[in-house]
């Protein structure tokens, strides 16, 4: 009944803090993550018979343990332990004297952690204390050099709780100190009668070394709400995008389809009133870019030629953008800078002169092709 109500006492608080950290969660791990090693030194205390009647040393034995267990939350975990050595009784007044016997204790034991459970979970606090919870297995090797009990070799269940108080080192290694109470049966000690039970009391100093460096992890909580509205936030952006894409391959088709004709063409000029017009000789860009790629350079090697076999000839180099991307203020800018991009191409790599260059913008207020895509361009125009 004891233990029942232990156990729905640590539930309910396990439930309490979680609905007071609804802003945190933990960080998802594996089976193979927060696992730990002990190994553990000490004294044990056998309480029998005459346990009282003796003085407190007397009945004092050494004690070790090796442990490996695992963490499963920051407040439970549980542990596989091997421990023993001897164990120590007093006879009485009449012989007056102790008798000692080896066994070997295999324990299951739950760990809750009794810091987190109560407050709120830090993975670098420097002390932890655990509350334990176990069963053991012990076996009790016979004895026959003991003439005044009768030390048999026989194996119990033992229930067991404790403390245990740990205090961090580093990530990894942490220093503990344990108290440990076994129930044992009344057998143990090779005298039966006067209690019901005998009993150890295990006093350890040990090490902790944690495999997954700095505990549990905790993670900003997202309200189903705004999980949603992000996901259709990123699902909108995801369409957008493909339809960029989409426009992207089409302005491609259409640059290249541009390039094949003027490809096709040579060199014409066409006087219309007192301008000379180089038809075919356009530097086309791509979409929201000033920058010249080498797939132009034979249309302003073109207009350059035409130039240097011209001497007399001045021309005016005009800047475009298509309207349907962009500001007319973004649009503007760009038509000034992809015009001045291809007079600095004509004056630094075929040496025209600058004095014959004339450079204007016209942004998106004018359309020279019916296509948006071609209208990303700068068009010469002979004087």
């Amino acid at each position: 009944m004891i233990m029942k109500k232990f156990y729905l006492f640590a539930f309910s608080a396990v439930l309490a803090l979680s609905a007071n950290a609804q802003e945190k969660a933990l960080k998802q791990y594996g089976f193979g993550d927060n696992w730990f090693i002990q190994g553990q030194a000490g004294g044990s205390y056998t309480f029998s018979e005459n346990s009282s009647k003796a003085d407190l040393f007397d009945v004092v034995t050494p004690h070790v343990a090796v442990s490996v267990g695992k963490h499963f939350s920051p407040i439970a975990g549980a542990r596989l332990q091997v421990g023993g050595w001897e164990s120590k009784s007093y006879l009485g007044e009449v012989a007056d004297k102790t008798y000692k016997y080896k066994y070997l204790q295999a324990n299951t034991d739950v760990l809750l952690n009794l810091t987190n459970l109560f407050s709120t979970y830090q993975g670098d606090r420097a002390f932890n204390l655990y509350g334990i919870m176990g069963l053991g297995f012990v076996h009790t090797f016979a004895d026959r050099d003991v003439k005044e009990a009768s030390i048999k070799t026989h194996n119990n269940i033992v229930p067991r709780v404790g403390l245990q108080a740990d205090f961090r080192l580093t990530e990894s290694l942490s220093l503990n100190v344990e108290a440990t109470g076994n129930l044992m049966a009344d057998r143990f000690n090779g005298n039966v009668g006067g209690r019901s039970h005998d009993g150890t009391l295990n006093a350890l100093l040990g090490l902790t070394y944690r495999f997954t460096k700095g505990g549990f992890q905790t993670v900003d909580v997202i309200d189903p709400s705004e999980l949603t509205a992000l996901n259709d936030k990123v699902n909108e952006q995801q369409s957008q995008l493909r339809n960029k894409d989409r426009q992207i391959q089409e302005y491609k088709a259409s640059i290249a389809g541009l390039e094949r004709q003027l490809a096709e063409k040579p060199v014409e000029v066409v006087t219309k009133g007192e301008s000379e017009v180089i038809l075919n000789a356009v530097v086309v860009f791509r979409i929201g870019s000033a920058k010249l790629e080498q797939n132009q350079d034979i249309n302003i090697y073109n207009a350059a030629k035409y130039l240097q076999e011209n001497k007399d000839v001045n021309v005016t180099v005009t800047g475009y953008a298509d309207k349907s991307t962009g500001t007319a203020a973004i649009n503007q800018r760009l038509s000034e800078q992809r015009a001045k991009a291809v007079a600095d191409v004509l004056v630094n790599k075929y040496g025209i002169e600058r004095s014959r260059i004339t450079t204007e913008a016209s942004g998106d207020k004018v359309q020279p092709f019916q296509i948006d895509s071609w209208n990303r361009v700068v068009i010469f125009t002979a004087k």
